[in-house]
C-alpha cells in the first residue's frame, strides 16, 4: 500500500511540472512559475540582443569581421566589449527559453520539445564560442600595432585566416537555432498555441533557408536575416508566455 502511494504521489509531481494538454484546464502554480520564467527569458534575451544592434548602429562600430575592426580596435575596444556580453548573455537566455519551453511541452510533444531544445542548445553554444570575438581581438590589434609597416600584411591575413572560424561558427550556430524555432513551433501547433506555433514554423523556416544561403555564398545580410527571426520569435513567444502566466 506505501509503494502505491508513493508511485502516486511521484506521478503526481511529475505531472504538476508541465502544462495541462487541456487549455481550458486552470493552471497550477508550478505551470504559472515556468510560463513566468520562459517569458522573462525569452523576452529579456531578445531586448538585450535589441540592445547590441542599437549600441552597434549608434556608435557607428564596423562589422567585426572586416579588417577595420582591427585597425581601430584600440579606440573601440571598450564598446566592442559591451556588444559582445550583451550577445553572450542574449545567447544564454535563448538557451535557458528553450529549457523552459522543453518542460511546459514534454507531455503533449516530448519527442519535438527533446529534438528543440538539443538543437538551440547546440546553436547557443556554437554562438557562445565565438561570441567573445574582442578577446581574439585584441591580441591580434597588438600584434598589428607592433608590427613593421611591412610586416603588417601578414598580420592582417592571419587575422583574417582566425575570423574564418569566427564565420563557421556564426553560420552554423545561425543555421541551428532557426531549425529549434520550427520544431517548437510545431510542438506548440499540438496544444499550447497553435498560432504562434505556426508563426514559429514560418519564422524559423525563413530563418533556416537564409542560414543555408549564408553558408554557401557568407553574405551577412543573410546571417542578419537568420538571427533577427530568431530573435523576433523568443520576443513574441516571451510575451506570450507572461500574459499567459498571468490569466
Amino acid at each position: 500500500m506505501n509503494d502505491l502511494e508513493t508511485a502516486q504521489q511521484t506521478k503526481n509531481q511529475a505531472d504538476s511540472y508541465t502544462v495541462p494538454a487541456n487549455p481550458l484546464r486552470p493552471l497550477g502554480p508550478v505551470d504559472r512559475r515556468l510560463l513566468r520564467g520562459a517569458g522573462l527569458t525569452g523576452t529579456v534575451g531578445s531586448l538585450l540582443l535589441l540592445a547590441t544592434f542599437l549600441l552597434v548602429g549608434a556608435l557607428g562600430l564596423p562589422d567585426p569581421f572586416t579588417p577595420e575592426s582591427l585597425f581601430r580596435f584600440p579606440e573601440i575596444q571598450y564598446a566592442r566589449a559591451a556588444e559582445n556580453l550583451l550577445y553572450l548573455a542574449a545567447i544564454v537566455l535563448w538557451a535557458v527559453h528553450h529549457e523552459l519551453l522543453h518542460r511546459l511541452l514534454r507531455v503533449t510533444a516530448p519527442v519535438l520539445s527533446t529534438a528543440a531544445r538539443t538543437v538551440s542548445s547546440l546553436g547557443a553554444a556554437v554562438l557562445a564560442a565565438g561570441a567573445l570575438l574582442n578577446v581574439a581581438t585584441a591580441t591580434m590589434s597588438q600584434a598589428y600595432q607592433q608590427a613593421a609597416e611591412t610586416d603588417r600584411s601578414v598580420v592582417v591575413l592571419a587575422w583574417q585566416a582566425a575570423q574564418g572560424v569566427m564565420d563557421a561558427l556564426l553560420v552554423t550556430g545561425a543555421l541551428l537555432l532557426p531549425a529549434a524555432v520550427v520544431l517548437v513551433g510545431i510542438a506548440l501547433c499540438r496544444g499550447l498555441s497553435p498560432i504562434l506555433g505556426w508563426g514559429a514554423v514560418v519564422v524559423g523556416t525563413a530563418g533556416t533557408a537564409a542560414a543555408i544561403a549564408a553558408a554557401t555564398n557568407l553574405p551577412s545580410t543573410l546571417v542578419a536575416v537568420s538571427i533577427l527571426g530568431t530573435l523576433t520569435f523568443h520576443l513574441v513567444a516571451g510575451i506570450r508566455w507572461l500574459r499567459l502566466s498571468r490569466s
